[in-house]
């Protein structure tokens, strides 16, 4: 603001310019309720200190922290009790299905897992596999074959992909069979 020649700049002809009636704090609070005193010296109330003690300070955020830890819960109990259907055990031998879609052929792999055992028997291992579209319908079979001889294996087959979005594999050896599905990705 300029206030030469007794008049101030930023206001009109005929208009006053603005009057602060408070130039201290103390002097607008003096007036002010007793609650907004207290609230302005720091004496108002105070938050809990601690996460825990602020999660549960109410009771609309006591339901919220324990919906979110019944939610937690949940999603772990469903992810380690729910199991996977393109893993399983036949005969005592971790098996996994695994399925993907490149430049229009679905490559089907069934990854037979090394057991702890040791064993070096070879257990034969005959793999039907199904492959079905988004209505479900049957699209194609294939079979693979293999030894299992303790160590790590793989039994892969290929077929065109004519829209297949998921795999079924029936895995039998002479000690059971299992049945594992899975989705192709990349499609």
């Amino acid at each position: 603001m300029d206030n030469r020649n007794g008049t101030v700049d930023g206001y009109a002809d005929g208009e006053e310019p603005l009057v602060f009636h408070y130039g201290k704090p103390g002097e607008r609070l003096k007036h002010a309720d007793e609650s907004v005193r207290n609230f302005y010296e720091g004496k108002g109330p105070q938050p809990p200190k601690g996460l825990f003690k602020s999660l549960v300070q109410t009771r609309t955020s006591r339901f919220m922290f324990l919906t979110v830890i019944a939610f937690t819960v949940i999603v772990f109990a469903l992810q380690f009790l729910g199991g996977n259907p393109a893993d399983g055990t036949v005969g005592g031998i971790p098996v996994s299905l695994a399925a993907f879609s490149f430049e229009d052929t679905v490559y089907v792999s069934i990854k037979l897992e090394e057991t702890r055992t040791g064993e070096n028997s070879l257990v034969p291992v005959n793999a039907d596999i199904r492959l079905y579209d988004t209505d479900k319908q049957l699209i194609a079979t294939a079979a693979a074959e293999g030894f299992y001889r303790g160590k790590e294996e793989f039994l892969r087959t290929t077929a065109a992909d004519y829209d297949i979005v998921y795999i079924e594999a029936v895995l039998n050896t002479p000690d059971g069979s299992v049945t594992l599905t899975a989705g192709v990705t990349g499609n």
